[in-house]
């Protein structure tokens, strides 16, 4: 979550707040304001067509929103046309699915073990930055970055060298090596070399979870309301970071 500005998560993955924003009540109320709401009136999720599997629609959606300015907590709400990591994620699992972004649970210690989003794939749950193999990603994973500094608000996913470590940011593998991500760092939704992201950042974050889906998103309970308004024209830049 920024962890500059997408690290603390302030309570949760729920927009990655900063390093700052994690340790203060400005963080934590930020956070409130991603968390699932009232249920609207029933409105099915326009759906990702042209491609089969879900993994693949999972990609191609998330696609769409590339060039997005990141906004912590941003779910391209009126007025507020932004995402953050998680809101990525949302809005391309309410496209392949039939439950709304308000479904899913901003923690990732309620979304990984629940499978929301793909089942823990065996050896990379976690797995160190440095002993990660991207050939055993497949396209459409959610990758769920960690880092030793502690979340107050959630128990650690996991342990890296018998430590324990806690998630500070999500995006999925698009294949080829990349990844897509409302990225604090670039300050937009970018799709970039996974392994490069890993090394820039060695400081922040010091490995992975990858979650798997195999037949679709699977929230705990499926809310139906007015999904994520589909970006008319983001400026996306399909590859690489502002000034790349």
């Amino acid at each position: 979550m920024v962890f500059n500005t997408c690290k603390g998560f302030g309570a949760t993955l729920c927009g990655f707040a900063s390093r700052w924003a994690a340790s203060s009540w400005l963080g934590w109320s930020l956070c409130l304001l991603a968390l699932p709401g009232a249920v609207h009136a029933q409105t099915e999720p326009p759906r990702t067509s042209g491609v089969t599997s879900p993994s693949e629609r999972f990609v191609r959606a998330a696609r769409e929103v590339l060039g997005v300015p990141y906004v912590l907590g941003g779910r391209l709400r009126e007025g507020g046309a932004g995402l953050d990591c998680q809101g990525v994620l949302f809005y391309a699992a309410e496209r392949v699915g039939r439950c709304g972004w308000k479904s899913f649970s901003v923690l990732p210690t309620v979304a990984v073990p629940s499978a929301e989003l793909g089942a823990s794939v065996s050896g990379l749950s976690p797995v160190a930055s440095s002993s990660l193999d991207v050939t055993r990603l497949l396209p459409g994973d959610v990758l769920w970055l960690v880092g030793f500094d502690a979340n107050p608000a959630e128990p650690a996913i996991g342990e890296l060298s018998g430590r324990p470590v806690w998630v500070w940011h999500t995006g999925l593998y698009s294949g080829n090596g990349r990844w897509v991500v409302g990225d604090h760092f670039a300050g937009e939704v970018v799709e970039v070399d996974l392994v490069a992201y890993l090394k820039e950042h060695a400081d922040t974050y010091s490995g992975l979870v990858a979650t798997r889906m195999e037949q679709g998103p699977r929230p705990g309970r499926c809310r139906q309301h007015a999904p994520m308004r589909k970006p008319s024209s983001p400026p996306a830049r399909p590859h690489g970071r502002p000034g790349e």
